[in-house]
């Protein structure tokens, strides 16, 4: 099948901000957050296998944040915190005026998801989780050596190795994701890139490849988690090493959540694996 996607634009915290709509905005909303260095294209295959497992989804949006995809760029680096993150996600539930939602995020976006949702627990219905239990927490010696990242100005680059073709902008994405197949790859490549003087360069700004300033402590991620009152399921890829990593205990402070596995699946599951992902929270989506 083939989604009949329609681009939308609003106007919030003084950027113009993309968002992809499918289906009748009457209908109740299942919103799609991507990660870092990603846009609202990429969700297409997987929110293509969720319909084709009877999902009644029938209003569905992908947001493009800010300094990604279709979405402007912030005038400062500053611009780029996770509150500011999260503001982009407010906003666009607030344009679409639908609550409670349906949030569905991965990796950043899903971190978002995950804070909208501990700071408005009654305004959503059901939380899917992708590789994300929440932003990283900063240790208090962490923080100068990254608000130092930023003033020394490393955040100011060109954006690297433009392309001459999407099919090298693809293998680039492999060399580093090698788990995503050909089609997803290339798939992001025509829907990540924008072509201009001569080459194909990602659209995303540069600056998202350095650290963000945002510093949140452990205790206080952790105080969003306990916040959470809506069913959630979260999912990981078994090739990562996200369970492994300083969040993954978070994994078990979780309220009403199933926690799945995806075999064979590595960071990027949407990419990866959109069928089996499918599979997985298809069940989770007919049944809350």
């Amino acid at each position: 099948m083939t989604l009949e996607l329609k681009q939308r634009f609003f106007e919030h915290d003084g950027l113009r901000l993309s968002y992809w709509e499918w289906g009748d905005p009457r209908e109740e909303t299942y919103v799609f957050v991507h990660g870092v260095r990603d846009q609202g294209r990429s969700w297409d295959h997987f929110l293509e296998a969720l319909l084709r497992r009877g999902v009644p989804i029938k209003h569905a949006v992908a947001l493009d944040l800010r300094g990604h995809g279709d979405s402007e760029w912030p005038s400062s680096s500053r611009g780029y915190q996770h509150e500011d993150f999260l503001t982009d996600l407010a906003g666009l539930l607030k344009h679409l005026d639908k609550e409670p939602s349906t949030i569905i995020g991965h990796s950043l976006g899903g971190s978002m998801c995950l804070l909208y949702a501990g700071a408005f627990p009654d305004k959503v219905k059901r939380l899917v989780l992708l590789e994300s239990l929440g932003p990283f927490a900063r240790a208090d010696d962490e923080v100068p050596n990254i608000i130092a990242e930023r003033l020394n100005g490393r955040d100011y680059v060109e954006i690297p190795f433009p392309h001459e073709s999407l099919e090298s902008a693809a293998k680039s994405l492999q060399k580093t994701f090698p788990l995503i197949p050909d089609q997803a790859a290339l798939h992001m490549a025509c829907h990540g890139t924008t072509f201009k003087g001569g080459r194909y360069r990602w659209k995303h700004d540069p600056i998202l490849r350095y650290r963000t300033t945002t510093v949140m402590s452990e205790g206080q991620i952790e105080a969003f988690i306990r916040r959470l009152q809506c069913p959630i399921l979260f999912v990981y890829g078994t090739e990562s090493d996200f369970m492994k990593s300083v969040r993954g205990h978070r994994a078990q402070l979780f309220p009403n959540a199933r926690i799945v596995p995806v075999e064979g699946a590595g960071h990027h599951i949407p990419h990866e694996k959109p069928e089996e992902l499918a599979d997985i929270v298809t069940p989770f989506l007919k049944q809350a």
